[in-house]
């Protein structure tokens, strides 16, 4: 009887633990007006989970972003058999943002689970008043603010830091406009300041570089992190550019702070944040744009587009040549900042140009720096032709206000009339008194042909055997000696090759080494072990992944490894250790003690380098 009863006891655990299971969570219950707040939902089940779908919440802004899974096995042995239960844990990660005061309810959601339904519990959020932030703030800078369609407009997002803060993440939503065109942009990097430069986290995933500098603002020692992006308008108008905004985690002094949190897994759950921080909801101020048509009176009928100061200039190749001969033109133009739109105006339009040659077809031209190379190929259709004349390109000057034309100089050059080819040419004579056929009579031999009778003598026997020559030793290492050479020569040509074909696919390959023998080095190091921390773990990260010059911050690094298949498991260490770099570039402090820093840097890299 005994026996049977611990059957089924031990059934109905095994049945307890394989049942789903859905729990909610969030960061904290008391948050600010516009706090954004993390609120997730736990799912254990033996299936996959799809992501459920969430009622109205009119109180929220919700973003949602990628959930998180992880499977698990667990062996049973009952009765001597054996059995495998297996579990999936999901996670599904919302980013909330209360939009009034008060008492605030997260509604209750629906989970499909295994075939069945389940209800997750509603949540209450008290939302209060922030206090007021001095010395954090967030300003959008155009460089000018009215302007013409077509005329290109600098960005520039300032932000003044005064302390400590963890992670951020832009919200840019003018990258999403329509009405504007953003041309591909990278800013100069000053080689001087290259560790003062980081890639600009933001949800349109723009490709954005920041500066940081120390500054004083209002009266108070600061830093800048600024950043900026070109931004073209394409039709008139005045628009009221969308409000930029970012979102921080700084320290929390309120004393309740993580007080009320969902207790059932929230230990294990939340483990990204200290429970004493809290995030921060930054808005810069409006702008407005004001964006003029361009004007139809007296505009070109060749104006094709270009916006801004213009120049051109024009080179050719030969200036000696026959009527019909290739002439290679050059023509750059240079003045406007960002030439990928910039287009040529067709050459068959320039009536002194399109009179005396023949032109050829229209290419997109190749940037150069601060100019535009565009290539045509010119043929004279006369001898008369004594230069390439001027060309004239029309622009609109934003400056003036007005249209203007760029003329280039004219270049001399030498055209010869092409050669007829005659019958006596095509038979190779020089003139009619040439030794040829066509010039002399036939001669005429009263002896006939002359047969050969005295072969023995005229032709005597030789002894020449090929089979014999190739027999011989000299022979023989004479014609091995070449492809043995050319063997020896291409094998040294590809380890050559090989070794110097990609320096950074090597320098990656001793990443590991190198930043493991700069940090055994810094144990027992002072107060700025943290920043030499930093910035051998940079050299490490941009060497191994083969990154441009750029701070990687956490956020950056772990896209990056989940984007090749590392386990989470061989990187998450790392991100205490940047927190605490992080911290001491920004605030001068905070995170892991100099002697813990080190073994801490030195373990994450190893693990890193295990998940390979």
């Amino acid at each position: 009887m005994i026996k049977y009863f611990l059957l089924i006891f031990l059934g109905c655990l095994s049945s307890l633990y394989s049942a789903p299971e859905v729990q909610v969570g969030v960061e904290s219950r008391d948050v600010y007006l516009n706090e954004q707040f993390l609120f997730q939902i736990k799912v254990t089940s033996q299936e996959e989970c799809p992501p459920p779908e969430l009622p109205p919440m009119r109180d929220f802004q919700v973003q949602a972003e990628a959930p998180q899974r992880s499977q698990s096995t667990q062996l049973s042995i009952v009765n001597g058999r054996r059995s495998l239960i297996q579990s999936t844990v999901t996670i599904f990660n919302y980013r909330l943002t209360p939009t009034r005061l008060g008492t605030l309810t997260i509604p209750s959601i629906v989970i499909k689970v295994d075939g069945t339904s389940k209800r997750t519990q509603a949540l209450q959020i008290s939302v209060s008043e922030p206090e007021k932030i001095t010395g954090l703030s967030l300003e959008l800078v155009p460089s000018v603010r009215e302007c013409y369609v077509g005329e290109a407009v600098m960005l520039t997002w300032r932000w003044y830091i005064d302390r400590e803060i963890h992670n951020y993440v832009f919200d840019l939503p003018i990258f999403t406009r329509s009405e504007f065109a953003f041309p591909e942009y990278l800013p100069e990097i000053d080689r001087r300041r290259e560790r003062q430069y980081q890639r600009v986290g933001n949800r349109q995933q723009v490709n954005l570089i920041g500066l940081q500098s120390n500054v004083t603002h209002k009266g108070k020692k600061s830093i800048l992190f600024s950043f900026e992006y070109p931004l073209i308008p394409k039709q008139a108008g005045i628009f009221a550019l969308p409000d930029s905004s970012l979102t921080c985690t700084i320290t929390d002094n309120r004393p309740n702070r993580g007080g009320r949190r969902n207790q059932s897994f929230m230990d294990d759950f939340f483990f990204s944040e200290p429970r004493n921080t809290r995030g921060l909801t930054l808005t810069a101020p409006p702008v407005t744009l004001t964006v003029k048509p361009l004007p139809q009176e007296n505009q070109p009928a060749d104006f094709s587009g270009i916006i801004g100061s213009c120049s051109i200039e024009t080179r050719v190749e030969p200036t000696a040549v026959n009527v019909g001969d290739p002439i290679l033109m050059d023509i750059t133009l240079s003045g406007p900042r960002f030439l990928d739109p910039v287009r040529l105006p067709p050459l068959e339009n320039q009536p002194a140009l399109a009179r005396d040659f023949k032109i050829s077809g229209t290419e997109p031209g190749i940037i150069k720096g601060e100019r535009k190379v565009f290539q045509r190929t010119l043929r004279a259709s006369n001898p008369d032709v004594t230069a390439i004349p001027a060309l004239e390109i029309s622009y609109f000057n934003t400056g003036t206000g007005k249209y203007e034309t760029a003329r280039s100089q004219p270049i001399p050059i030498s055209v010869t009339a092409a050669r007829q080819v005659t019958v006596q040419d095509a038979q190779g004579s020089s003139g009619p008194q040439a030794d040829s056929p066509v010039g002399q009579e036939l001669e005429f031999s009263e002896a006939g042909i002359a047969h050969n009778y005295e072969v023995e003598k005229l032709l005597p026997a030789q002894s020449h055997d090929p089979r014999r020559w190739l027999s011989q030793p000299v022979t023989i290492l004479a014609l091995a000696a070449a492809p043995g050479v050319w063997l020896f020569l291409l094998s040294l040509t590809t380890l050559y090759r090989a070794h110097h074909a990609n320096p950074r696919a090597m320098a990656a390959r001793r990443a590991a080494g190198k930043c493991l023998r700069a940090l055994r080095a810094l144990r027992g190091g002072g107060e700025d072990s943290a920043k030499a921390v930093f910035v051998i773990l940079q050299d490490y990260f941009q060497a191994k992944f083969q990154l441009p010059p750029g701070v990687v911050t956490y956020q950056d690094l772990e896209k990056l490894l989940a984007g090749r298949n590392y386990p989470s498991e061989f990187y998450a260490s790392l991100r205490t250790v940047l927190d605490s770099c992080e911290a001491s570039r920004f605030a001068g402090g905070g995170g892991l003690a100099p002697s813990e820093l080190v073994p801490a840097a030195i373990e994450s890299v190893k693990r890193l380098e295990r998940g390979k």
